[in-house]
């Protein structure tokens, strides 16, 4: 069994089947992620009505997709040890929220072992890779 952590990136282009590299959700597979994807992607689906790039129908499907989708994630919650790893020096310059996703990937790691690093975000890739993470998906 292969344990892959999965940002909001990771996630959106899984549902909205976009081109490159993709999260594998094959049988056998475990997909982590931060309670915070939840956030982030209906915000992303939100940008994308309020800009034109998906009307109301499809707004609707999405969030339906969307919530199918994180049934099968597992979703850690944001807890003291989650913000405490966060605030932890970075050797490299990190966005609070990239801080708090590769926190949260490196502590399920200490629990689930060994996970790939899901994301299409390549400053997040290198907070990720700064930390040690096996890091997939970002170019």
């Amino acid at each position: 069994m292969s344990a892959h952590y999965a940002d909001a990136s990771a996630l959106l282009r899984v549902l909205f089947a976009e081109p490159g590299p993709a999260l594998p959700l094959g049988r056998g597979v475990v997909v982590l992620s931060s309670k915070l994807v939840e956030v982030e992607a209906a915000r992303a689906l939100d940008r994308g009505r309020l800009t034109g790039h998906l009307d109301d129908q499809q707004t609707a499907r999405k969030h339906r997709e969307l919530a199918e989708l994180l049934g099968r994630v597992h979703l850690a919650p944001i807890d003291d040890h989650v913000v405490e790893r966060a605030r932890q020096s970075f050797p490299v310059s990190v966005r609070a929220l990239d801080a708090l996703h590769v926190a949260t990937a490196e502590l399920l790691a200490r629990h689930a072992g060994p996970l790939q690093f899901w994301t299409h975000d390549t400053r997040q890739a290198v907070a990720a890779e700064s930390r040690g993470l096996e890091v997939h998906g970002a170019s």
